[in-house]
This record gives C-alpha cells, structure tokens and sequence, in this order.
C-alpha cells in the first residue's frame, strides 16, 4: 500500500489523513504545529523530526494548507526542494491559479510530478472519502494518482491543467458566497414582510436548485429558446426590488444584477430564455 505524507493538520488535513488510515494507508503527518499530529498518531500514522524527513519517506506528498503565503513557504520552499523522482506532489490547499503554476514549475525543474487537487466538501466528507476532487496537472500524473485520489472522493472531476482546477474551485465557493448572500437579502425580506420562515427558506433554498438543475442542460447547448424570457424576469426583478423598499431591506446582490438584466434587454435579448444573460458571456467552444 502506497505511504502518503499529509501535511498540514487542520480540520481538512486531519480528516483526510483519518480517512486513508482507515483504509489501510500507510500515513504520515506534519503540521507546523506539533499538537495536531498527536491524535493521528495516536490513531496509527507516524510522526516525523522534519518534514524533510517526512517527504524523503513516502511515495506521495499530500498538502493541505490556509492559502498561498503558506504554500509559499511549505510546499515550494520545503516539500518540492525535498522530493526526488519518482514522489509525487498532490497540492489540495485552495491557491492561486498563479501559485498552482508556481509549484507546478518548480515540481519539474526538480523533477518530481505534481497535481493541483483542491476539493469541495465539508470535513465529515472528507473523513468519509465523499470528497468532490478537481486534479489537474499532467494527465499521466492523474491516471497514477487516480487510485488515491479516489479513495479521497467520491467524484473525481480532471480539469486539465493546474490553473484550471484553481478557477473551478473559486468558481464553486464564490457560487457558495454569493448563495448566502442571497439567502441572507430575501429572508429578511420575507421576514419583514411576514412570510413563514420555515415555509421561506424551503421555497427559497429549492429555487437555487431548480435552477440548477432546469439550466444545465440549456447552457451546454447554448439554448435560448425562451421558456421564461428575460423581459419577464426583468419586469419580476423590478417588482422585487420594490417589495424590499417597501419593507425597507437593503438588496445589494439585486442591486448588482438588477442593471445587468436591464443592459441584457436592452440589447435585444429581452425575448429570449433569461439563461441568454450567461450565454451572451461564455465564449462559443473552438474546434
């Protein structure tokens, strides 16, 4: 069974190392911070003096850190000086796509291989191995890592490139913030304006899906054809924007979007489905 070093134990890092304990993995760990590991090793993973040492030992080199400052200063200035060919380098931490590039060129001057591989999930996935896993990086270097990486999650999406998994991820938690702040704008409208609260965030937490789910298919194929058109929504966001005048709620995320349904209408837009709002920005795909 392949020996993986995980560095950096925070509540992700941890939860990743339990989980390929649990699957028979021989682990190590390293955290700048000595006290995390003890639970791990505890639990059967083994403790290095250095992370050198930890990087020299295994076969493959998972990094789970805060942001870029970190990786700067753990990933590219200890793990890839560190590591020879044939070890592998799976950096997880949320980064730069600029950083994700940094690493990747520092792996193969030194030649060892490396994966950009952040993760979308919450710490009880991760411990489970139900993780969402965006690799990227060199596709030889995915099918080698993809036995891993699947023990890791339960969906093991390849981007491509390095810069692509680090778009993905933003992509999916700016989504995420943007969500929250939605929720947060419409639930105190309806609050103020006496709507159930049970019964306003069913309604309102299903919409985000129905959209989802409705659109998918339309944005693939680049379909307009209108099924609900952007007039209406136009004319339907209006009356929101008053509504929450009326119970006086700031809307900032409507405010946002609001100029941009009317700049889309305007352009002749209006009568087709509303999903043309993110079909007139999506570049058509080249052969």
């Amino acid at each position: 069974m392949m020996h993986v070093g995980v560095v950096g134990l925070g509540k992700m890092g941890s939860a990743i190392a339990r989980n390929l304990l649990a699957r028979g993995y021989q682990v190590s760990v390293w955290n700048r911070s000595p006290q995390p590991a003890d639970a791990l090793v505890a639990a059967g993973a083994m403790r290095h003096s250095s992370l050198k040492e930890l990087v020299e030992a295994v076969d493959t080199v998972i990094v789970m850190l805060w942001g870029d400052d970190a990786a700067r200063e753990v990933t590219l200035g200890q793990v890839i000086p560190a590591a020879r060919a044939p070890e592998l380098v799976i950096e997880m931490s949320t980064l730069s796509p600029a950083m994700y590039e940094t690493l990747e060129a520092a792996a193969t001057r030194q030649g060892v291989e490396f994966l950009a591989a952040p993760v979308l999930g919450s710490v009880p996935l991760a411990q489970q191995g139900s993780l969402t896993v965006l690799p990227g990086g060199r596709e030889a270097t995915f099918e080698r890592a993809r036995p891993l990486l699947e023990s890791l999650g339960s969906t093991v999406t390849y981007t491509g490139s390095v810069s692509a998994s680090a778009y993905l991820k933003l992509a999916n938690n700016t989504v995420i913030g943007v969500v929250a702040e939605t929720l947060a704008e419409l639930l105190e409208v309806c609050d103020r304006a006496g709507v159930d609260r049970p019964t306003a965030v069913k309604s309102i937490s299903g919409a985000f899906g129905r959209v989802a789910n409705s659109k998918t298919q339309q944005l693939l194929d680049r379909d307009s054809d209108p099924r609900f058109s952007l007039n209406a929504l136009l004319k339907d966001l209006q009356l929101a924007r008053e509504a929450a005048q009326a119970v006086r709620v700031p809307t900032p995320i409507l405010e946002c979007v609001l100029p941009e349904v009317q700049r889309a209408a305007a352009s002749g837009l209006g009568d087709r489905d509303y999903i043309a709002l993110a079909l007139q920005r999506i570049a058509m795909p080249t052969d």
